[in-house]
C-alpha cells in the first residue's frame, strides 16, 4: 500500500492537466525512442540509429537481426541458420538486458532462461523502421533496459488503396512470399499483410566442427493488420494485431562441446496486438494516450533422439512454454510551447508464465503470474535554442523485486561550428525471470536479488558539407552488480557477481553526390567494447572487442536501379567454459561477411531484385559449434504493385 501511495503521489499534481504531443511539431518525421514523445534526432543527448524504411528495403533481408549488424553498439548472437533462436547484445550487455518494442509497446517475454525478445519468428516485410537507444532506459521504459531499447515500428497505410504483390527464391531451398494492401483517407488508415518464409537451410550442427550435416529446415507464416481511425480532428484510435506460426528444426547439446544432429524441433506461436487512444485537448496542449497491449509466446520442443521424452507422433515433445504479458498505460503530454514538453503516466503490466516438462511425465516446473506498477514523469527543454535537456523519474513496484527508483538526463548542446556535444545517464534494474527464480525444483528462491545498473555515455556529433556528411564518436560504461548466472553446484540461480562494460562507437554518413538520375552514400561505423567480471577479471562470453560495420548504396538509371553493399567484421571473442565444456576454445567467432542487392524498377509498378548473402563464403559462428552460415546464397525475386481503382476505372495497366 506504501509504494501504490508513491506512485499516487508522484502523479497527483498532474493527473488533472496532462502530455504525446498531438499538437507537437514533429520534426525529421521521427518519432524518437529516448523520450515518449515526438522529438528530432537532433535534439536530444542519447545514443540512436534509425533504420528507415529505404534501407530495409536496400538491404533485402528477412531477418531483423541482419539489419542490426552494422549498427554502432550492436552484437547479434545467433544459434545456427535462419530459424536459429537470434538475440542482441547492446554495449556488450546481456540479451535480456534489452527491451524491445513493437509500436512503442513491450515484447519481450518470458523464456526456458532469460526475459528476452528472440527475432527467430519476425520477418522484415511489414516494418517502417527501427528505431536503437544504447544506454539504461528504465526512466523512460521501465525494467530490463541496462543495454537500451529497441523499437520496432509497423508501416501504416496511407493513400488510395495498393495492393504489393513479392514473391522470391532462391539457394538453400529458400522461398519467401508476401501479400500486402494499404490504404487511407482523411479519417481512417489500414495496413494487412500475409508473409511466408520457408527455408531447407543448412546443419545448424557445425559440419566445419564434424558436430553433423544433417539440414535444418525453417517455415514462417504471418498475419498482420492495423487499422487505424480519426473520429475528430483531435482524436485517433489505432489497433494492431500480429500472428506467426513458427517451426525449425534443432540439433542438441554435444557433451564436451558443440552441438549434435538429433533431430530435434522448435515449434511456437506468438500473438502480439495493441489498442490506443489518442486525445488532443485545449488546442494541443494536453494529448492524453491510453493504451492496451498483448504478447504471447506459445512454444514446445520435440526430440528425436532424446530418451526422456514422450513418444508419438508426429515426434516425441520434450518442453512445452507459454508465456504472456498483458501491459495497459496512461500518458500525459502536457506541451507548454516549442521549447518545453512535461509528460506524466501510469502503467500496470501482467505477466504469465509456465513451463512443463514431458520427459518427466509431465511436471509442471513453473505456472507463475507477476504484476508490476509503475509512474513516470519528465520534462524535455530548449534553453536559448542551443541546449536541448530532458530529464526523467520513474518508480516501479514489481511484485517480486520489490520497489525500484530509477531516473534519467540528456542533454545536447549545439555550437555553431555545426557540432553538437552530447551526454547521457541513468540508473535501471532487472528483476530475476520466472524461470531463474523456480528452476529446478519449482520452489521460489527468496534469496535471488534482481540485477542494477547505471551508464553514462559522453560523445560529439560534427556535420560538414552542408550535412551531407555526419561523423561522431561515443565513449559509454555500463556498471552492473548482482549479476544473475546459474551455479551448478547448488544447481539454481545465484547473484554471483558484478561487471563492467565500456568503449567506444563512432560512425560516419557521407552523401557523395545525389542528383536527379543516380546518388551514392556511404555509411561505416566501428565499436570497440570490453565486456568483464570484475570479481573474476575474466571477460564476458560473446562479446566481440572490435566490430566493423559499413553500408554503401548506389542508385542510377534515373534512381529505378540500385546497388547496395554491406560489409560486417568482427573480431573474436571468449567462448562459455565450465567443467563439461573443456573442449571450448578460449576464442572464437571471428568473421568477416559482404553482402550485395540489387534492385531494378521496370515500370513505377514491376520491380525486378536480386541479392547475394556472404559473398565472401565466410564461416560464421557465433555460438561455438552453431553453423551461422551456410556458404554463398543467391537469391531473385519480383515485387508487383498496382492500384485497384485504377483498374476498375480503366486507368491501370
Amino acid at each position: 500500500m506504501k509504494k501504490t501511495m508513491r506512485i499516487a503521489a508522484l502523479l497527483a499534481p498532474a493527473l488533472g492537466c496532462g502530455a504525446q504531443a498531438y499538437g507537437q511539431e514533429v520534426l525529421d518525421d521521427v518519432w524518437v525512442t529516448a523520450t515518449r514523445s515526438g522529438t528530432s534526432l537532433d535534439r536530444t543527448g542519447s545514443s540512436i540509429t534509425v533504420i528507415d524504411s529505404q534501407k530495409i528495403e536496400a538491404k533485402q533481408t528477412s531477418k531483423v537481426e541482419e539489419l542490426l549488424k552494422a549498427t554502432p553498439g550492436v552484437s547479434v548472437v545467433r544459434f545456427g541458420g535462419a530459424g536459429g533462436s537470434s538475440q542482441i547484445n547492446l554495449r556488450g550487455t546481456n540479451s535480456n538486458h534489452t527491451t524491445v518494442l513493437i509500436d512503442g509497446q513491450r515484447a519481450n517475454f518470458q523464456d526456458p532462461s532469460s526475459y528476452t525478445f528472440d527475432f527467430d519468428w519476425m520477418q522484415t516485410d511489414n516494418i517502417e523502421r527501427i528505431e536503437i537507444l544504447r544506454g539504461p532506459s528504465a526512466g523512460q521504459w521501465g525494467a530490463d533496459t541496462i543495454g537500451g531499447v529497441v523499437n520496432i515500428v509497423t508501416k501504416k497505410g496511407k493513400g488510395p488503396a495498393k495492393v504489393t504483390l513479392t514473391g522470391e527464391y532462391g539457394s538453400f531451398d529458400t522461398d519467401r512470399e508476401s501479400l500486402g494492401v494499404t490504404g487511407g483517407g482523411e479519417r481512417y488508415d489500414y495496413n494487412l499483410n500475409v508473409s511466408r518464409f520457408s527455408t531447407g537451410g543448412w546443419s545448424i550442427a557445425s559440419s566445419d566442427r564434424n558436430f553433423g550435416t544433417e539440414r535444418d529446415s525453417t517455415q514462417n507464416a504471418t498475419y498482420q493488420a492495423k487499422i487505424g481511425i480519426s473520429p475528430t480532428d483531435n482524436s485517433e484510435i489505432e489497433a494492431r494485431y500480429a500472428h506467426t506460426d513458427f517451426e525449425t528444426d534443432l540439433d542438441g547439446t554435444r557433451t564436451g562441446g558443440g552441438t549434435q544432429d538429433t533431430n530435434r524441433g522448435k515449434y511456437k506461436h506468438v500473438d502480439s496486438g495493441h489498442v490506443k487512444g489518442t486525445l488532443g485537448l485545449f488546442e494541443g496542449f494536453w494529448t492524453q494516450t491510453a493504451t492496451a497491449s498483448m504478447m504471447n509466446n506459445d512454444q514446445w520442443n520435440t526430440g528425436g533422439t532424446t530418451t526422456r521424452c514422450t513418444t508419438g507422433q508426429p515426434a516425441p515433445l520434450c518442453t512445452g512454454y507459454d508465456s504472456s504479458s498483458t501491459s495497459f498505460s496512461w500518458q500525459n503530454d502536457l506541451k507548454f510551447n516549442q521549447n518545453n514538453t512535461t509528460t506524466i503516466g501510469v502503467e500496470t503490466l501482467r505477466e504469465t508464465y509456465m513451463q512443463k516438462y514431458y520427459q518427466q511425465g509431465g511436471r509442471i516446473a513453473a505456472d507463475t503470474e507477476v504484476w508490476t506498477n509503475a509512474g513516470y514523469i519528465q520534462h524535455q527543454t530548449r534553453l536559448f535554442d542551443v541546449l536541448d535537456l530532458t530529464g526523467g523519474y520513474r518508480g516501479t513496484d514489481h511484485q517480486t523485486a520489490g520497489w525500484h527508483p530509477t531516473y534519467f538526463g540528456n542533454a545536447a548542446y549545439h555550437l555553431p561550428t555545426n557540432t553538437t556535444l552530447k551526454g547521457s545517464y541513468g540508473t535501471t534494474f532487472k528483476a530475476p525471470s520466472h524461470y531463474q527464480i523456480y528452476y529446478p525444483s519449482g520452489t521460489k528462491n527468496l534469496e535471488l536479488l534482481p540485477e542494477e545498473g547505471r551508464g553514462w555515455d559522453v560523445g560529439f556529433e560534427q556535420k560538414f558539407l552542408s550535412g551531407k556528411l555526419k561523423t561522431g564518436a561515443t565513449y559509454f560504461q555500463n556498471n552492473i552488480r548482482n549479476m544473475i548466472e546459474y551455479v551448478s553446484s547448488s544447481t539454481q540461480y545465484q547473484n554471483v557477481s558484478e561487471a563492467t562494460t565500456y568503449g567506444v562507437e563512432t560512425f560516419l554518413n557521407y552523401q557523395v553526390f545525389d542528383e536527379s538520375g543516380s546518388s551514392l552514400s556511404v555509411a561505416p561505423n566501428y565499436t570497440y567494447t570490453r565486456a568483464y567480471s570484475r570479481a573474476e577479471r575474466e571477460e564476458l562470453t560473446r562479446r566481440p572487442r572490435h566490430a566493423f560495420g559499413s553500408n554503401v548504396n548506389y542508385r542510377f538509371f534515373e534512381k529505378r536501379a540500385q546497388v547496395n553493399m554491406s560489409a560486417t567484421y568482427q573480431t573474436d571473442f571468449h567462448e562459455s567454459r565450465s567443467s563439461t565444456t573443456t573442449r571450448y576454445p578460449v576464442k572464437n567467432g571471428e568473421y568477416f561477411k559482404i553482402d550485395l542487392a540489387s534492385s531494378y524498377d521496370v515500370t513505377d509498378n514491376f520491380q525486378l531484385f536480386g541479392r547475394v548473402d556472404n559473398l565472401t563464403d565466410s564461416y560464421i559462428e557465433s555460438a561455438y559449434g552453431y553453423a551461422e552460415s551456410g556458404g554463398i546464397g543467391v537469391f531473385a525475386g519480383v515485387k508487383v504493385t498496382f492500384e485497384p481503382g485504377k483498374f476498375l476505372t480503366g486507368e491501370g495497366k
